[in-house]
């Protein structure tokens, strides 16, 4: 084992050791301006966290607000206004997420 790999940690120490999932660093990684914000929600595995989040919450809210209208078949502009932000708002909820959970403090680098 390496000096300073954790206890139980069975990578590989040296400069080949391929990277964690926690330690990857093919994208950006935290953010402190808004267009590192911007690049940490555009960076493909958090865009496919926050469309899954969005996707199953928003189903799950259509159904549980809009379900009887949909079935009942008496739609309207506003009905459909109403299934598109049931949708909006996990995404912006999950996005928020990804958001807090990677924002670098200001006296990190």
């Amino acid at each position: 084992m390496a000096a300073g790999q954790p206890v139980g940690d069975d990578r590989r120490a040296g400069p080949d050791a391929a990277p964690s999932s926690f330690e990857r660093v093919d994208g950006p990684r935290s953010w402190r301006t808004a267009s590192e914000a911007l690049a940490v929600c555009l960076h493909r595995p958090n865009r496919r966290r926050i469309g899954l989040i969005a996707a199953v919450v928003g189903s799950l809210l259509v159904v549980i607000n809009q379900g009887g209208v949909l079935i009942s078949g008496d739609t309207s502009w506003v009905v459909w206004a109403r299934v598109a932000l049931d949708y909006v708002i996990p995404t912006c909820v999950s996005t928020m997420g990804v958001l807090a959970g990677t924002r670098r403090g200001a006296g990190t680098e």
